[in-house]
């Protein structure tokens, strides 16, 4: 793991100095103030891919993501012949999962409610933060892309390899960011390991991904999941991050062109 000093965050103080920036960096100590038990692997999969909204995708590697539709021939499959092959499955609604009887029961009092409730203590204050589950095959990546939300990455099964950039705007300046397009992103032929700040992640690992910047994520030699939280209108003191500011200016300037933001809620 690339974890050189000064990039774990343990301390509240140690947080409010480096949410704002363009690198990412791991959490641990009072900046991880939740737990959860989380069910076995294959009952979680079994509940999520019967849900309409899953998202059920190849997790091919590559220079861009890649978001073909392969639910229908996920869905056939006996659960443990899907978790043997590859897939990248995500949800982006899991309140729906959070009742008796569905595994994520207790989520929001155990996780959600917890991590809102340091952020407000700390200073933050926020326009949404709510969870997603990213769940990928052996050896599949989540390729190359930005997040239009700042991402506390928390790993649950597994292990992945989250790589962000040492030097993330100079691959993606101002102009690139304010008008990211999915499709149209990939990732530079000239960008090297040596460009690449990457954390291997284990279960209970945490990690800050910047709003705005170029990452991607593969697994390893398993089935590996993480829970992410996204946050939006994030502000300490009242202030957005540089990223943000520029994006939400755009937006104003350029309704038609810039990128719309995440909906999602809890």
């Amino acid at each position: 793991m690339n974890d050189l000093a000064g990039e774990r965050v343990s301390t509240w103080g140690e947080f409010q100095q480096r949410w704002a920036g363009a690198r990412n960096f791991l959490m641990a100590g009072e900046c991880v103030p939740f737990d959860f038990a989380m069910p076995a692997l294959d009952r979680v999969v079994a509940e999520l891919r019967a849900d309409p909204d899953a998202r059920i995708t190849p997790g091919t590697k590559g220079a861009r993501l890649q978001l073909d539709d392969m639910a229908a021939q996920f869905r056939a499959m006996p659960v443990e012949q899907a978790l043997a092959g590859p897939f990248a499955l995500a949800h982006f609604q899991l309140s729906r999962f959070d009742a008796p009887g569905k595994f994520l029961h207790g989520f929001k009092q155990q996780v959600l409610d917890p991590w809102q409730n340091a952020l407000q203590a700390a200073g933050f204050t926020f326009e949404r933060c709510y969870p997603i589950i990213f769940i990928s095959g052996k050896g599949c990546a989540t390729n190359y892309h930005m997040d239009l939300s700042h991402v506390l990455a928390w790993q649950v099964y597994g292990t992945k390899r989250f790589c962000g950039l040492q030097d993330p705007d100079r691959w993606a300046p101002r102009e690139v960011r304010v008008n990211y397009k999915v499709a149209e992103f990939s990732r530079p032929a000239a960008l090297t390991d040596a460009d690449a700040l990457c954390f291997d992640m284990r279960p209970g690992d945490v990690l800050w991904n910047a709003l705005l910047t170029p990452h991607w994520v593969e697994a390893g030699e398993e089935v590996a999941m993480s829970i992410n939280i996204s946050h939006g209108g994030l502000r300490y003191r009242g202030e957005l991050c540089l990223h943000e500011r520029e994006l939400v200016e755009h937006r104003a300037a350029h309704p038609e062109l810039a990128p719309a933001g995440p909906t999602g809620r809890y």
